[in-house]
């Protein structure tokens, strides 16, 4: 009888598991776009939308999985896709221009109509922050003419380079929509050039929610905050 008890106590954990891997595993990405119907139903019952057309499904074998991992990030956020143009949504993609001359062409669309191109790295941190902003500017980091300044991302980063870095250290706590921060990036990102052999210039958006933290561990109360470490 106690080994009966066990078999089913077993049997329904066994079950239980399986069900919670059944929704762990549920796909978040939409595939099943094929006609222009569901199309226009996707732009308009979905607010913030990135899609993936592909016409050569092995050249995009990189891009669709940032897809796949950016759709973790942005859970509630925004909706990604993925639209195969050689298959059944062949027709739909002739009807929306989709070029075939490429092996694939990310949209992105807003409040059912089409914003831009994406414009962005092909990263998961790129990807990710474009959908958490999709109108905001490039960010810093990306800007070409930025390349001196180091980016930190997180606050395990920072603590990093103030540990090991023996030059002269400045950090600019900064938020992206600071129009003081925006003035002040081109002068800092070229005294960044200038100094980059005897000191370092570096840079972290406090306004993520990842950099609370950062935040409040320096008490950043104005941006952009310049703090000097040596």
């Amino acid at each position: 009888m106690r080994s009966l008890f066990f078999v089913i106590c077993i049997i329904i954990i066994s079950c239980h598991i399986a069900r919670c891997s059944s929704r762990n595993n549920k796909k978040l990405i939409i595939e099943n776009i094929a006609d222009i119907k569901d199309f226009k139903k996707l732009l308009r019952t979905k607010t913030n939308v990135l899609i993936c057309f592909y016409n050569n499904y092995k050249q995009s074998q990189n891009v669709i999985k940032v897809f796949k991992d950016v759709t973790e990030n942005i859970k509630g956020e925004g909706t990604m896709a993925l639209i195969d143009c050689t298959g059944d949504a062949k027709k739909m993609c002739k009807k929306l221009k989709i070029s075939q001359d490429d092996p694939y062409v990310i949209k992105h669309y807003k409040d059912g109509d089409f914003h831009k191109d994406y414009d962005r790295k092909l990263t998961v941190s790129s990807m990710t922050n474009f959908m958490r902003d999709p109108t905001g500017d490039i960010p810093w980091e990306e800007d070409v003419s930025a390349t001196g300044v180091v980016h930190i991302p997180d606050a395990n980063t920072l603590a990093k380079l103030l540990k090991k870095e023996l030059r002269p250290l400045m950090v600019m706590f900064y938020a992206p929509w600071c129009g003081f921060c925006k003035t002040l990036k081109p002068d800092y990102a070229e005294a960044a050039k200038e100094l980059k052999d005897d000191a370092v210039l570096a840079a972290i958006d406090v306004n993520r929610p990842e950099n609370t933290i950062v935040r409040t561990h320096y008490n950043i109360t104005g941006f952009p905050t310049l703090l000097f470490f040596e």
